[in-house]
């Protein structure tokens, strides 16, 4: 049986779209989350192949645990309380890095955000998400940078403004340099996460994902997500 590929914060709507989506492909699944009896009608029960158990990124002895035997790896959690986004954004992440290369061979996928570049730090978009957590934006951005001098295979996806529209109704555009909001629905940011695991265009590389609707008529999901990371840049070596 192949190994399964963990997602961390399954608990959370984007990590849930997650594991919906590895599930549909017919990949194994492990939904981490903190308390698995919470999930397990939505997440486990008699959903064929998701394995939900207990763990928690700030504990690098959970995280062993959690990731022992995986694939790779789906980071879409983020801090959901006021004081909590450092424990889970920045340093959850590099607890995370800290497992994956001790264990060796594991792909990392992390879920930040537009906008988190310092270059942005006078948007007040970024503004007020920075403030609705403190120091959300800085957190994540802190994060990513640990995961790309990590020497972890690596991709970084940066969402614009998350909507519950199903996946597939619009057309997706990758973009570099962080410099543009716009909506994408979680289901194709969940589709991305996946798409990028398999393909080697995805591999060391950063980029902003929006949704356009300008196009009434958009290619079908799968042909967008087979061309959607080609022309993309890897990322300059971080000291």
């Amino acid at each position: 049986m192949p190994s399964p590929v963990v997602v961390l914060g399954a608990g959370g709507r984007t990590g849930a779209e997650c594991v919906s989506t590895l599930e549909q492909q017919g990949k194994p699944v492990r939904a981490v989350v903190r308390d698995p009896a919470k999930y397990t009608q939505s997440l486990g029960n008699a959903r064929q192949g998701v394995e939900v158990v207990a763990g928690d990124v700030g504990s690098t002895d959970s995280l062993r645990q959690a990731l022992k035997g995986c694939s790779d790896v789906i980071f879409a959690a983020s801090g959901s309380g006021y004081f909590r986004s450092r424990e889970v954004d920045c340093e959850g992440v590099k607890k995370v890095v800290e497992v994956c290369k001790e264990q060796g061979g594991k792909h990392v996928v992390l879920v930040s955000s537009c906008l988190v570049s310092p270059h942005n730090r006078w948007n007040p978009i970024r503004i007020m998400l920075n403030n609705s957590r403190w120091g959300l934006m800085d957190s994540k951005f802190e994060g990513e940078e640990a995961l790309r001098r990590s020497g972890v295979p690596y991709t970084i996806v940066r969402p614009a403004g998350l909507t519950t529209a199903p996946a597939g109704q619009g057309k997706l555009v990758a973009k570099q340099g962080d410099k543009g909001a716009g909506r994408v629905s979680r289901a194709d940011v969940a589709a991305v996460c996946v798409a990028a695991l398999s393909d080697p265009a995805a591999k060391n590389v950063t980029f902003e994902l929006l949704g356009s609707s300008d196009n009434d008529s958009p290619p079908p999901l799968a042909q967008q997500l087979a061309s959607l990371f080609r022309g993309l840049k890897p990322d300059a070596p971080v000291a």
